[in-house]
């Protein structure tokens, strides 16, 4: 009802609502700049009239139905007057009834008949009774909300003063939407009397709404790029992520999806400075440089990606705040964060003994890598467990690292310790002057594709004597570090890669040295671990297992059986159970299915070419009837996906959220946007054109929060941050 909805904003504009403060001085800055936008865009006086208008309308018919409702009260207390009266009368009745019986030998059966009806009646009748109680409680608060409402309405609207200003800080900066500021034109404060503007301290009540579904969250960088916000992570109902703002390189940044509520969390690195003398004249000058701490940074040709996990309270990332060399910024070392500039600390400095001086060092790896979150549960702090390489001081100014292996942490120092030291180092030594040449350990045994499931950390391992295996450690007390299974026996290893939890244990791809790399399943002992199909039989012929995604109870991937090309397959974790899905592209032509794939209402999403329509939107329910091209989104040959040809720091470009698919496509007018589909060919639609024209704006590291899907677009100048958002509604600040 329209009423209902304009009670709804009268009762918003009964609250007097404190305005956006921030927690450090950038912020308020913002905030005061979002101000003097508000003022400098205050509409014309026929726009506020529009709105007393509308509230004096709403007046009007709350007048109208509280008056109705007085009289529905009315009737109801009538009605419920007569059936009490009529209760009585029946009681009256029975007890005559049952007098009769008693005194009269004659028509026991017709008394008894009449007095059983009797209590029906009653019993019938004092339903109704409680009925009409209940509706008559329920008018009577309808009536006393109502009758506060036009109290309310009726002190707001005398003597107050409207004015419009299309902005707020709580809508997506490109799509700004009203704020109705309603108050008294008193001069107030820092306001000024008369001016028909009712600004900062003469607001009493602001209400506002986002009339669109999207927008760019923030907009602060001073330079052109082409990078923005990566590294995403939700805690709490906020996202965080690592962005560079053109003023302090990149850093760890948080948002709400507001512009006041998007900050930078800490300035780690600050500015390295540095002092020269003029030879000729002696002056001295200071140049300053800030380098950001959480950049992408190659040492030695090692590339150093940026980590960021969060579990229920703490935020694990990487971050350097050593400046080693000018070109690379330092080794990165843990942080963690409770999402506040005080509560944003290192947790141990892996690095802080290495002196860098080694000229015969050759690393793998340098600094921390693989990030995997263990959420505290039950008031439990976060964990975190991780592969790092730890640099320890040596005899002299040298030092040599300690090989990278498998930690774990709290969060604090303390709470920090090496799990093992599986692969232990080998190659230091001493020279005839008794000084210790590095380097003790390069590699370690350099634990990758780590994943959490059932309080045990399963992951892949190095050793001389095994080559890579399959590791898993278990998290609670006494659970202990195993070696799951020597696949392929001896130094060669199986080379296990792309673990993945199913129901009731885990999938991995690994090569036995016989069968090639092949689907394997395991419950974390040697016994259960066992290959589940050779889907490409030969020897050392490879299906090379791909994409896994859950489904239901089974496993889905992309597999290659040396016949039907590299097609969509499903597996129950029994050879038997292992089939292919469907041949999408018949023969032995491949459809390549790819992801990332995500699971949606019973369904797979993934992309796949079937040799006719080009890459597109696939879904699957696990059969071969329930597998088909979703939409032909760029008709004919040419492809609307690109998926599998971005790089890791791209992210995620597709999503599961709210019964919709996400992606990333190009229907070959818009260029690369976001879409989203429901399964059906009507329901897949491009709901962001952030790039107008066939350029397209690449969106990229989708992540959800709430109702908003968040990611990065290129809007033709910079790459920025944006949301989407199905249900704007009404925005209060």
């Amino acid at each position: 009802m329209k009423l209902r909805s304009l009670v709804i904003v009268v009762l918003f504009l009964s609250s007097i609502l404190s305005g956006c403060t921030g927690n450090d001085s950038e912020k308020d800055d913002r905030i005061e700049i979002l101000e003097s936008d508000l003022a400098d865009s205050i509409s014309n006086y026929d726009d506020a009239l529009s709105e007393i208008s509308t509230l004096e309308s709403a007046l009007t018919e709350a007048y109208s139905e509280l008056s109705s409702l007085q009289n529905n009260v009315d009737d109801l207390t009538s009605r419920l007057s007569e059936s009490e009266n009529l209760r009585e009368s029946l009681i009256l009745e029975r007890e005559q009834l049952i007098q009769q019986l008693n005194e009269s030998g004659d028509n026991l059966e017709v008394l008894q008949g009449e007095i059983s009806n009797l209590d029906q009646e009653l019993i019938e009748l004092g339903v109704q009774i409680n009925d009409l109680n209940a509706d008559l409680q329920l008018s009577q608060d309808l009536v006393s909300d109502l009758q506060s409402t036009v109290t309310t309405l009726e002190g707001v609207i005398e003597g107050l003063t409207y004015s419009l200003a299309f902005s707020t800080g709580d809508c997506p900066l490109d799509n700004p939407g009203f704020k109705m500021n309603i108050g008294y034109d008193n001069g107030e404060g820092t306001g000024i009397e008369g001016d028909g503007l009712i600004t900062y301290d003469e607001v009493v009540h602001t209400v506002g709404e986002c009339p669109g579904k999207y927008g760019k969250i923030y907009n602060e960088t001073t330079t052109e790029h082409n990078y923005a916000q990566q590294r995403t992570a939700v805690m709490g109902g906020v996202l965080y992520f690592v962005a560079d703002d053109g003023i302090h390189d990149w850093e760890l940044w948080r948002s709400d999806g507001t512009l006041s509520g998007s900050y930078i969390v800490k300035d780690i690195r600050g500015e390295d400075c540095s002092t020269t003398a003029d030879p000729d004249t002696g002056e001295m000058t200071e140049e300053c440089e800030n380098w950001g701490s959480t950049l992408d940074i190659s040492w030695d040709n090692i590339f150093n990606d940026i980590e960021l996990v969060a579990g229920n309270n703490k935020l694990f990332f990487t971050a350097s705040m050593h400046m080693y060399a000018a070109n690379n910024g330092g080794f990165p070392t843990l942080w963690v964060s409770d999402g506040t500039e005080d509560g944003t600390n290192v947790v141990y400095d892996f690095w802080a003994d290495w002196d860098y001086y080694c000229d015969d060092c050759e690393f793998d790896s340098a600094g921390i890598t693989e990030l995997v979150v263990i959420p505290g549960e039950g008031g439990a702090t976060d964990r975190v467990v991780f592969s790092s390489i730890k640099a320890i001081g040596g005899i002299g100014e040298e030092g040599y690292p300690k090989g990278e292996e498998l930690w774990i942490s709290d969060g604090t120092y303390a709470g920090t310790r090496m799990i093992a030291n599986i692969e232990p180092e080998t190659d230091s030594w001493t020279n005839g002057d008794g000084v210790t040449k590095c380097c003790a350990d390069w590699d370690g045994s350099v634990p990758r594709d780590m994943t959490y499931k059932g309080n045990q950390i399963w992951f892949t391992a190095q050793t001389e004597n095994y080559g890579r295996e399959f590791y898993r450690f278990g998290l609670q007390l006494g659970g202990g570090l195993f070696m799951v299974k020597d696949i392929n026996p001896g130094v060669n290893g199986s080379n296990p890669m792309h673990i993945t939890p199913g129901s009731g244990g885990i999938y991995l791809s690994a090569n036995d040295g016989i069968n090639g790399q092949e689907l394997y399943y395991s419950q974390g002992d040697a016994f259960s671990t066992n290959m589940v199909k050779d889907i490409w039989p030969g020897f050392n012929n490879s299906s090379e297992p791909r994409w896994l995604t859950k489904l239901g109870s089974q496993m889905l991937f992309s597999a290659n059986d040396g016949e039907n090309g590299r097609e969509l397959w499903i597996t129950d974790n029994t050879e038997d159970g292992t089939r292919m899905v469907k041949d999408i592209n018949p023969g032995n032509n491949s459809s390549f299915p790819t992801g990332p794939m995500k699971e949606v209402g019973g369904y797979v999403y993934f992309g796949a070419n079937d040799g006719v329509h080009g890459w597109e939107v696939w879904r699957t329910d696990g059969t071969e009837e329930g597998t088909s091209m979703v939409k032909d989104i760029r008709p004919g040959e040419n492809s609307s996906l690109s998926w599998g040809s971005t790089a890791h720091w791209h992210g995620e470009y597709t999503l599961s959220h709210g019964g919709y698919f996400y992606f990333s496509a190009n229907d070959g007018e818009s260029g690369e946007e976001l879409w989203r589909t429901d399964g059906t060919e009507s329901g897949t639609e491009l709901i962001v054109d952030v790039h107008q024209g066939e350029n397209g704006s690449w969106p990229w590291w989708f992540t959800s929060v709430g109702d908003k899907v968040y990611f990065t677009a290129w809007d033709g100048d910079q790459r920025q941050l944006w949301h989407y958002w199905d249900n704007p509604g009404p925005i209060l600040s």
